[in-house]
């Protein structure tokens, strides 16, 4: 039971029939002006094609539902609201490309089972010709989505921050599409008719749907734990290699030896710092007469990414001619990993292997 929409067509939300009201098609002139280049391409690639994950989910969301699905992207607003928070403005269309997907695969999940019957039902009869959608940025880092009377819709919050993995969302939608139609009352209590233990209640609440007086007490206020849920990240929405591997957790790998060691590390500025300090104060081996240092610290350029991105730091004195007797040593590179950087020796199997979950702020 697909739904047409005005124009005749079957796309979701009329997006090619309507770009002139905010369906991020990159040939609507009329508003390609206020968006970065990079922000049109991202919109081109990752939102209006009709086989992008995105379209494709809310397709399947709208032949489930029976109705017309209506997502219009107020492109430049969104734009400017998450500016700060990507650097490339492509992968900011894909963030938000896949967050509606995820949303879309959360709802759909819904309609699809059987024990949401009477909440689906609820759906049906508020979006009785079409299902309206539109997406805003929340005040916080918090995702979000709730049903809005007045707008006739669907509104989904993205949070206020770069989103590394849309799929993180699921059981956050999930709980609030959930939650969407509960009908509650607070109540007060007169003070006169105080029970024994009232001095815990949190508060009273009438639900309408049974008509039952419910008493809700504190440690219930809390948010109903989330289902352990782990689903593939969306490539298209990841960053890049030099951007992604910024965030934690980091890893680093020391392969020891006399005359060698490697450091093999996920994260660039780990390695970076230990090849800066290692180099500022390293002897100079006088037995050759170039006097060059006495060990032999490169940093190897990773063949993933587009910046500069280290992934490798290797401690030599093999290509040395005259070795003076130096030779490298692990318990200091160690210690710096440890004692300065932070790392937790994690296992010594196939190397000793380092791992840090504390991001490191920058200054």
């Amino acid at each position: 039971m697909q739904g047409k929409c005005r124009h005749g067509g079957d796309s979701v939300g009329c997006a090619r029939a309507e770009p002139q009201r905010g369906s991020g098609r990159l040939l609507d002139v009329s508003n390609s002006t206020h968006r970065p280049l990079k922000a049109q391409v991202g919109i081109r690639d990752h939102w209006t094609k009709t086989d992008s994950p995105v379209q494709t989910s809310l397709r399947e969301l709208q032949e489930l539902l029976g109705r017309t699905v209506v997502v219009e992207p107020e492109w430049p607003l969104l734009v400017a609201e998450l500016d700060t928070f990507y650097a490339d403005k492509t992968n900011l269309v894909a963030a938000v490309a896949g967050c509606i997907r995820v949303w879309a695969k959360s709802m759909a999940e819904l309609l699809d089972d059987a024990a949401h019957a009477d909440w689906a039902e609820e759906i049906v009869v508020k979006a009785s010709v079409r299902m309206s959608v539109f997406i805003e940025v929340n005040t916080s880092a918090n995702a979000a989505t709730a049903w809005s009377e007045q707008r006739g819709g669907f509104v989904v919050s993205l949070p206020k921050k770069q989103v590394y993995q849309p799929t993180e969302l699921f059981p956050i939608f999930r709980q609030e599409l959930l939650a969407c139609f509960v009908k509650k009352e607070r109540l007060q209590l007169p003070e006169s008719k105080a029970v024994a233990g009232a001095d815990d209640w949190e508060g009273v609440e009438l639900d309408k749907t049974t008509g039952k007086v419910e008493v809700i007490e504190a440690p219930t206020r809390t948010l109903a734990s989330r289902p352990e849920l782990e689903f593939m990240p969306d490539v298209a929405s990841l960053p890049r290699p030099d951007q992604l591997f910024l965030r934690p957790p980091y890893h680093l790998t020391l392969f020891p030896g006399r005359q060698k060691i490697e450091i093999q590390g996920s994260h660039s500025p780990s390695l970076e710092f230990l090849a800066a300090y290692l180099k500022r104060w390293c002897r100079l081996n006088h037995a050759d007469t170039r006097n060059p240092p006495a060990v032999q610290i490169t940093l190897h350029q990773s063949a993933f990414g587009l910046g500069e991105m280290f992934d490798r730091l290797t401690l030599n004195t093999e290509a040395t001619r005259y070795t003076n007797g130096f030779t490298v040593t692990s318990p200091m590179i160690v210690s710096l990993i440890e004692g300065t950087l932070g790392y937790k020796l994690i296992s010594t199997e196939g190397g000793w292997n380092f791992r840090r979950d504390t991001e490191f702020k920058a200054l």
